[in-house]
């Protein structure tokens, strides 16, 4: 910094000072004394103008000292604010990362309900599986007792087996009488020739017989209702 030589003029004394400040800077201090000065003359007719600088330097010193003193104190007010305003600043970090995981954990909570929900709705889709699991297994089971009842539908029942023997047996019996029947026609032709043969004779009224029943021997054939030749031939002839 530049050093110069300044005259000022303080209540009518001058004197010569060497400082780095400006000329109007220290012209600007020199007014602000000789004003403290006049009014320290001005109070009393009695005070010298020595009396009225000392009183004027003590006054400005006891404010000097006490500037310092606020000065530090203010110093000290600020270094503390700095060490609050990072403890506000951690804080606020702390915060801001609170709010974080406070958002966070609406977020989670959100997608911890959605899953939930999707939870439930899976669990009543499976349910309705599990019904319709149980209605094909029923279903299934209906069909495996109609395929049984196809199949012992189809399979001729012990009745009707033993309704087929009894006809064949049936059967075989009426074949049976048929030839009898056909033998005894054989053996009646010949009688028949031999009495056209003779003289022709008034016929004397013979009483009528009974032909024998060729299935009487049979009363199981009767109670099947079969009728034999010669019992048709009967019922006709009445």
């Amino acid at each position: 910094m530049e050093r110069r030589r300044v005259r000022l003029n303080i209540n009518g004394v001058v004197c010569g000072l060497i400082t780095g400040e400006s000329e109007a800077y220290m012209q600007a201090l020199a007014d602000e004394v000789g004003d403290m000065m006049r009014q320290i003359m001005s109070a009393s007719p009695f005070v010298t103008r020595e009396a009225a600088a000392l009183t004027t330097a003590l006054s400005i010193c006891d404010d000097c000292h006490k500037n310092a003193e606020l000065a530090a104190r203010l110093k000290e007010r600020k270094e503390e604010l700095e060490v609050e305003a990072e403890l506000w600043q951690e804080e606020k970090v702390e915060l801001l990362k609170s709010a974080v995981d406070t958002q966070k954990d609406a977020q989670l909570a959100e997608k911890a309900a959605r899953l939930e929900s999707e939870n439930t709705r899976l669990e009543e889709h499976i349910q309705r599986l599990k019904e319709v699991v149980i209605q094909a297994r029923a279903i299934e089971d209906e069909n495996a007792a109609l395929r049984e009842a196809v199949k012992s539908a189809e399979e001729p029942s012990e009745n009707e087996l033993r309704l087929e023997a009894e006809n064949r047996e049936l059967t075989a019996k009426l074949a049976a009488l048929e030839e009898r029947l056909a033998q005894a026609k054989t053996v009646q032709a010949p009688t028949e020739s031999a009495s056209e043969d003779q003289p022709a004779q008034k016929p004397k009224p013979k009483p009528r017989r009974r032909r024998s029943n060729p299935i009487r021997d049979f009363p199981e054939l009767e109670q099947e209702g079969l009728v034999s030749f010669f019992e048709k031939d009967k019922a006709d002839n009445e």
